[in-house]
């Protein structure tokens, strides 16, 4: 008899601590594993099991008549500590932060209050009593057990963890979520453990099912309330991470229109006055107008009416020359006078980046109002370019509502880009 109980109550611990492994999976799915995650798995998951046992042993076990306020109460303290150490075997298996750990804990464990509220809100109304008095081995509770487990935990892994896996989960930063750990603690566990208490102690089927509705609900207001949080933080992470890209985009643009007209400057006045001396007789005249005819390569600057458009084509027009590429362009820089600079200098310089890559001879430039938009286009004989160099110019497209298709055809590279009017 004794051998019976002590095998059930160890079945009854694997499959408690399976559940909640199980539910916190969910979430960590996408996360890195720690350097030696062989046996820092396997040691983790047997000391939850022996945390689980301990708190069991002492919190539970004096109080073990099933019904008592006493026994509801060592099961809110041992659950709560449960929760809190996960937290610290999370971080044994995966590389990631404490709030990472809170985050993925609270929600996991949430998943299985669920479903361990809709298992026991099944179980009453099939007719099967208590739930503390209840046989976890009868063919009835393990079906409605079974169930809930498949039904819960498949949803919640069509639902969130395809999501996690297709966007990632990154390290949070947020100590909001002590405050997530909280209310998992008062309002997921110690409210499951109020409507179990009543449960026992008579409270008829009608308030039961509304009492377990809305203990569902408040798991599904906890998780969701949980993924608004990473949501806004991801949001928030990708707004500084796009400030940090204007900043910086707004430096280079400032550099490069200050460096091109020193540049243009000094390359001025050089050939004036290499041009006097030239125009000198003398020995060496004839070299002197050949220099001439080099410097003044790079003195040439292109005028589109639009000063930032006019620095990127003169700066990379330049290095064009320079690797014997020809760059012909026509350009109207009114037309894209609603783009700030920064996105001007980055947007083409990325465009005739991978354009450059193209390994033909030449570069054409055409940008131009369009019915009542803006097209541009740009041609580069050679091949195709690799894809990755025009995500900048994605990014900045679609900020503006434009839209970026390519071609390759007869030896040649095309890139359109459509921008409609700006209001």
């Amino acid at each position: 008899m004794g051998g019976g109980i002590g095998i059930s109550a160890l079945m009854v611990l694997v499959l408690s601590v399976g559940r909640i492994v199980l539910g916190i999976w969910l979430i960590s799915a996408p996360l890195p594993l720690r350097d030696g995650a062989r046996w820092r798995v396997p040691l983790a998951l047997v000391s939850f099991a022996a945390a689980y046992g301990i708190l069991s042993l002492i919190f539970l076990a004096p109080v073990m008549n099933g019904t008592n306020a006493g026994f509801y109460t060592g099961q809110f303290v041992a659950f709560s500590l449960l929760l809190i150490s996960a937290v610290g075997f999370f971080l044994v298996i995966y590389d990631t932060s404490v709030w990472t750990a809170l985050f993925c804990c609270t929600a996991g464990y949430t998943i299985q209050n669920l479903t361990s509220g809709a298992t026991e809100l099944f179980w009453t109304l099939a007719g099967g009593g208590a739930p503390q008095s209840a046989d976890f081995f009868t063919p009835l509770r393990l079906g409605i057990s079974v169930s809930c487990v498949v039904v819960v935990y498949g949803l919640s892994f069509l639902l969130i963890t395809r999501y996690l896996l297709s966007t990632g989960l990154g390290r949070l930063e947020d100590r909001s979520m002590i405050a997530m750990m909280v209310i998992v603690i008062l309002l997921i566990i110690g409210f499951d453990l109020v409507v179990k208490w009543l449960t026992d102690h008579g409270v008829g089927i009608v308030p039961m099912l509304f009492l377990r509705l809305f203990h569902g609900l408040a798991c599904a207001f906890t998780l969701t309330m949980e993924f608004e949080l990473l949501v806004r933080r991801r949001v928030e992470a990708e707004r500084d991470t796009m400030r940090q890209v204007l900043a910086e985009r707004e430096r280079q643009y400032e550099q490069a229109r200050e460096s091109m007209a020193a540049i243009n400057a000094r390359v001025h006045d050089i050939r004036h006055a290499v041009g006097r001396i030239a125009d000198a007789d003398g020995v060496g005249g004839e070299a002197l107008r050949e220099l001439v005819r080099e410097v003044k390569v790079y003195d040439l600057r292109v005028l589109t009416g639009n000063e930032a458009l006019d620095t990127v084509l003169t700066e990379r027009g330049l290095t064009f020359a320079r690797d014997g590429v020809t760059l012909s362009c026509i350009a109207d820089g009114n037309a894209i006078s609603f783009m700030a600079p920064a996105d001007v200098y980055a947007l083409f310089g990325s465009v005739l980046d991978a354009a450059a890559t193209c390994g033909g001879a030449s570069v054409s430039l055409v940008v131009r109002e369009r019915l009542g938009g803006v097209s541009v286009h740009v041609e580069a004989t050679g091949e195709e370019p690799d894809a990755a160099m025009l995500r900048p110019a994605h990014g900045i497209a679609a900020r503006y509502g434009g839209t970026i298709s390519t071609l390759t055809r007869d030896g040649a590279w095309h890139i359109n880009l459509l921008f409609p009017a700006q209001g």
